[in-house]
């Protein structure tokens, strides 16, 4: 009985031992547990502001891959802003107020596209009329120098957003580029002569279409990167007096000219026609029935005396 019981004590320890062994496993793999779900909620922390980022800010990363910052991890996005705008300018010297027009505008890396200056019989300017290209960026800050050269008349600014045209562009390019290079393959692959004249009349509209995509992008550039601005200067106490251009001399203007008397000469003749026509066709049926009437009464007596003749 002795060792019986020895033998039940030994079996009932390892027993317990056993179970404590696995309640401390069982801890630690709660321990471990609990561990890699905080790291995973510390690893998720960062990405919380990108999940609870504004709509618009999101739209705008989306935008700004459109326009062919592909690749690029800034979300961000730069409005593609057409400026214009008008300027009238009075002071005592147009002169010295346009050369300070001039340096000013080329101090913001700007230039005078075109000019028209008119001057008094003694060679005084007294009128100029400046078309100025100056970068978007400091269109705000062009305004503010000239409107500083003498006293602001009138001043008027417009801006339109073309962001939807630059993208629309850029993709359609991107397509265009796509398809040209599917069309080059074709070209290698095509054997008989029908093919390669087909493949290659496709190849060239395909270009010419891309050509003309990457000139409008050009021009939208343009228009984007260079604001336009009229800049007019005018002599203290003369109203502002737009110059009419110079006419056209020559071969092609005298044609030109002649061609539209002749549209003009045609047009005024086609509506006085116009005019007259409901005229014209009340006259004729009242005029024609008449005429056939009296022709009729002419040729009748000498029908009533040819059987008394006979």
């Amino acid at each position: 009985m002795g060792r019986i019981r020895a033998v039940a004590g030994v079996v009932v320890a390892v027993g317990v031992l056993g179970l404590a062994g696995c309640g401390a496993s069982g801890k630690g793999h709660e321990s471990s547990g609990a561990a890699k779900q905080d790291s995973g909620e510390t690893a998720a922390q960062p990405q919380a502001p990108a999940v609870g980022k504004p709509a618009g800010t999101a739209g705008q990363g989306n935008s700004a891959g459109a326009t062919g910052s592909q690749g690029g991890d800034d979300p961000t996005i730069t409005r593609a802003i057409v400026k214009t705008g008008s300027l009238t300018v009075e002071g005592d010297d147009v002169s010295a107020m346009r050369q300070k027009a001039v340096t000013a505008v080329a101090g913001l890396n700007g230039q005078v596209a075109s000019e028209d200056t008119g001057s008094d019989p003694d060679g005084n300017i007294t009128q100029s009329n400046l078309v100025l290209k100056i970068p978007t960026k400091s269109f705000e800050t062009a305004i503010q120098q000239l409107s500083e050269l003498g006293k602001r008349l009138q001043i008027h600014q417009d801006s339109e957003d073309v962001t939807e045209q630059v993208v629309d562009v850029a993709s359609r390019i991107q397509s265009q580029r796509a398809s040209l290079e599917r069309m080059r393959v074709l070209m290698t692959k095509a054997n008989t002569i029908g093919d390669i004249v087909s493949v290659e009349s496709e190849l060239t509209r395909r270009e010419a279409d891309l050509e003309a995509l990457l000139a409008k992008q050009k021009n939208l550039a343009l228009q984007t990167d260079l604001a336009t601005l009229t800049l007019t200067l005018t002599e203290k106490g003369k109203p502002a007096v737009k110059t009419e251009p110079k006419k056209a001399t020559g071969f092609l203007a005298g044609l030109k000219g002649g061609w539209h008397a002749f549209t003009a000469v045609f047009s005024a003749l086609a509506t006085a026609l116009g005019a007259l026509l409901p005229f014209l066709i009340l006259l004729a049926i009242i005029v024609l029935p008449l005429w056939r009437f009296r022709h009729k009464l002419r040729r009748q007596p000498a029908g009533q005396q040819s059987p008394a003749s006979q």
